[in-house]
């Protein structure tokens, strides 16, 4: 029998499957949402604004809703989220029914949606070290991660593909019922992941924002990975923002394949996340780094000059692997390193750098397509991720970092 020092408790479960559930329906209303962009127009700058859109609140609410996830309480702060998506997307159903979805709708959805999940991830991420015992963090975020790949990259997007086949606003009506979901799980959670009184910072937002702001930049090895992960995710949004384009254009296949595209990122971040501890006891945190970057900037560049399809699958496989990989070892780091009165505001600072740049990739992603076709956009991500690797990676790779 398993020793409970070992077991996962159950309100990580809670959590976790919660976060299962809603990423299922993410999944497919975001590969239905390029769909619907790309039915509407082909012109590249278009449909990356709706990457922009949602990304932009990162840019804009994140320091602020991350010092509310450590001043309110988090589990509130979570299923009320969860309500607001599920308005949200619910209207955008009834907009495509109706016959009066547009640009302006998707974006103004997008960027609803996104300003929403702002708080709602600070509010999980800084939960999460509360539900489990530190010795489990690789475990845990390993199984969170893994959950959230298989029905939010593998299952999601070819559901969300085949739904939008059959009626265009069936995808986004799934993601309604999957937020209605997460927040009855999370209802059900019973630990306590709020701050204590006496830890939580009762001053002045901005004062709160700037202690960390200011604790994330002097910690070296956090900091490090803030520059690495920003530069690469603005580099990976330019590669999102026209992917879809690039399936249609370069590999010349037809929509359905857009959500397999996807679905073969999703193979690879499932096992990227299932073999993150592995790894990490193995090679380190700067050695898992350093071999996801090579790995990444190897598979961009080789995608910028495939035009078969099952090679794009491959190689999106390899990126997934990588990503996941990292997001794994980082965010148990984090936990680890992080003081729990200070965890929403500095997961929101760290998020504010490394997803307030989305915006501007999706935006550059369709500047690029347009001006140089799109297959430069993925030449262009792995030479910019090969560029920061070499200014980052030695603060990593040299830094004495050991397993739990």
């Amino acid at each position: 029998m398993q020793d409970v020092r070992t077991r996962l408790p159950g309100d990580f479960w809670r959590v976790c499957v919660a976060a299962v559930v809603s990423h299922l329906g993410s999944g497919a209303s975001g590969t239905a949402s390029a769909l619907l962009a790309a039915s509407l127009t082909r012109a590249p700058r278009a449909v990356a604004l709706v990457g922009v859109c949602s990304g932009l609140p990162w840019l804009l609410f994140a320091l602020h809703t991350g010092t509310l996830a450590d001043r309110w309480d988090r589990k509130r702060a979570m299923w009320l989220c969860d309500l607001a998506s599920a308005v949200q997307f619910a209207v955008l159903a009834v907009t495509v029914v109706t016959g009066r979805a547009n640009l302006a709708v998707l974006c103004v959805v997008a960027f609803g949606t996104a300003t929403v999940s702002t708080l709602f991830d600070s509010a999980s991420q800084a939960a999460l070290p509360s539900l489990v015992p530190t010795p489990l963090l690789d475990r845990a975020n390993s199984r969170f991660y893994a959950g959230t790949v298989l029905t939010g990259f593998l299952l999601g997007p070819p559901l969300g593909s085949w739904a939008f086949g059959l009626a265009p606003a069936l995808p986004f009506g799934l993601d309604v019922v999957s937020f209605l979901g997460s927040a009855a799980l999370i209802l059900g959670v019973r630990t306590r992941i709020r701050a204590t009184d006496e830890d939580r910072d009762t001053t002045g937002i901005t004062r709160q924002i700037a202690v960390g702001l200011r604790w994330l930049w002097r910690h070296r090895q956090l900091r490090a990975l803030v520059v690495l992960l920003t530069v690469w995710n603005l580099a990976e949004t330019a590669t999102i923002a026209v992917l879809v384009l690039y399936v249609l254009e370069v590999l010349h296949v037809g929509p359905s394949f857009y959500g397999l595209l996807l679905s073969g990122l999703a193979v690879g971040g499932l096992a990227g996340s299932a073999a993150a501890p592995w790894l990490r006891r193995r090679l380190g945190l700067g050695g898992v780094i350093a071999g996801t970057v090579v790995l990444s900037v190897m598979a961009y560049l080789l995608l910028a000059l495939t035009t078969t399809p099952w090679i794009a699958v491959l190689l999106l496989g390899l990126i997934g692997f990588a990503a996941f990989a990292f997001n794994v070892v980082s965010a148990s780091y984090r936990g680890e390193a992080v003081p729990d009165h200070l965890r929403g505001r500095v997961y929101s600072a760290y998020r504010f750098a490394t997803w307030g740049v989305t915006p501007i990739g999706a935006a550059l992603g369709g500047v690029v397509a347009a001006a140089f076709g799109l297959p430069a956009v993925f030449a262009a991500t792995a030479a910019v991720l090969a560029a920061v690797a070499v200014v980052t990676l030695p603060s990593l790779t040299n830094a004495r970092l050991a397993a739990p």
